[in-house]
Formats: C-alpha cells, structure tokens, sequence
C-alpha cells in the first residue's frame, strides 16, 4: 500500500479543527501514533490516508487535507478501529463528523464514495431499511449510469438466487425515521444559524 505523503512545512495549521470534529479533542490529542487503527481497518488499503495518518493531519489542524480526503468516506463504521484504539479515541465518531462537514462545504462532491453515502441516506429515509437496488440505481445515477452495465451479471445473480428484492418494502412506522431525519435537520439548520 502506497500512501500519500503530505507536506508539514508549508502547511496553514488550524488547531480549533480537532475541538471541530472529534468528540473528545483532550484523548485525539492523546494519540501515539501506534498504528492499531490503521491495522484494524478492513478498508485502510485503498484509503489516500491510512486512519493512523488522518488522525495525526487533524491534531495538526491541516483541515483541508483533511476535509478533501477519502479516508472518512471508505469507513464501513465497523467500529475496529475504536475498539482497539489503546488511547480510547472515538475515532469512527470522529470519521462521521468528518463527512457531514465534508458535505456541509461542497468537498464531498468529488468522491464516489460520498455520493453513495448520499443515496444511502436517502433510501433509508424512504423506506426505513437498505435496499440495495434503489441504492445502487440512485448512486449509478449521481457517478456514472454506464457503470451499471458492469454490475449486471451480479445483480442477476442476486435477483435468481432471491437475495436481493426487485421491489422495495417500507418498513412499519418508517414515519418515525422520517421524524427523525427532520428533527436531525432541524438540530443542523440551528447550529449553521449559530455558527
């Protein structure tokens, strides 16, 4: 795995940036830098920055690295990295705060991954669950629609096989997660208002 290496020299550091993102700035700067992190993560491979090196980017406070990064968008918040964290940095936290600024300034715009994370959301919030053909159809859309002829033969093979259904299924009471997405929305709007 060839990681990217980024320049300290030149950099404009912004040390507000870990009290921004992470939910315990005092134990982010706690890091030692182990690299527990990094070997626990099932997608560090084809990360720009390995978690281990994002973590160090934000206690320097280079923000727009960070913010431009792939990193926090290829986490699966499977939570390994947390768990083994020696130092008990929220990091998987830390990835999810990462996204909604990364969204809230327009980065985001640049990765599929961000885009899928996107189509996710809203699907859930449609239907209450995951349901993995309106999320493929609506990320194909937002990347790029030809991409799909790729996914086919797999598709089918899920749709023979009864593993993935051809038409959605709302959960009961999905207007209470609909209630909630609202309710996050208004918490977001109040705090941009304060800001």
């Amino acid at each position: 795995m060839v990681l990217k290496p980024f320049d300290l020299t030149l950099a404009v550091r912004d040390h507000d940036f870990a009290e921004t993102v992470a939910p315990d700035r005092g134990k982010l700067f706690t890091c030692i830098q182990c690299g527990t992190c990094t070997a626990s993560c099932p997608t560090a491979y084809a990360m720009d920055y390995s978690p281990r090196q994002l973590m160090r980017m934000i206690q320097l406070g280079l923000n727009d690295d960070v913010l431009r990064s792939k990193t926090f968008w290829l986490c699966t918040t499977c939570y390994s990295c947390t768990v083994r964290c020696p130092r008990g940095i929220s990091i998987t936290e830390t990835f999810q705060t990462l996204k909604r600024l990364s969204a809230a300034q327009g980065m985001e715009k640049k990765t599929d991954s961000a885009r899928f994370y996107q189509s996710f959301m809203e699907v859930v919030r449609r239907y209450g669950r995951m349901q993995e053909m309106q999320t493929m159809a609506r990320w194909l859309l937002r990347t790029n629609p030809f991409r799909a002829f790729s996914f086919a033969s797999f598709g089918l093979a899920l749709l023979r096989r009864g593993k993935m259904p051809l038409f959605p299924h709302r959960i009961h009471g999905v207007d209470q997660i609909q209630a909630m997405y609202r309710k996050a929305q208004e918490i977001r709007e109040r705090q941009e208002v304060e800001r």
